[in-house]
């Protein structure tokens, strides 16, 4: 049979919980065959955060469950779907270019949308960079 061993250590992050105030630690386990695994916990409520800040308990407050409600609510989606209009707008003009101007077209729409993804994809990093500012 094999002996697991578990040791847990704490160490003072500097922080105190957005919620209840209380003193959040930083909490590192040790178990015998698994990669240490290292997380911020608030002495108070139990809530747990990556080291990143993201969320992965809640405590059992009810300032804590406010608290992830407000947090689900202010999340954005992280591909924004287009609206159906502009969808059926692209989809009729690439259908039209080709009918127009055959499977050659096609070679021009290639280079034309991966333009297109880079200019999108440049424009979101930017648009992201200032909202952290």
């Amino acid at each position: 049979m094999t002996h697991i061993d578990v040791q847990t250590s704490w160490k003072d992050s500097g922080y105190d919980c957005d919620h209840c105030g209380g003193r959040v630690w930083r909490r590192t386990d040790k178990e015998t065959g698994r990669p240490t695994q290292t997380c911020l916990q608030c002495e108070e409520c139990g809530c747990q955060w990556t080291l990143k800040g993201a969320v992965q308990r809640v405590g059992n407050s009810d300032a804590c469950h406010r608290a992830q409600r407000e947090r689900e609510q202010n999340r954005q989606e992280p591909f924004p779907v287009p609206p159906a209009f502009i969808v059926v707008g692209v989809i009729g003009v690439l259908l039209l270019l080709v009918l127009v101007g055959g499977v050659t077209a096609v070679r021009f729409l290639i280079p034309l949308s991966i333009a297109a993804l880079v200019g999108w994809a440049l424009y979101r990093y930017g648009r992201d960079l200032t909202r952290k500012s």
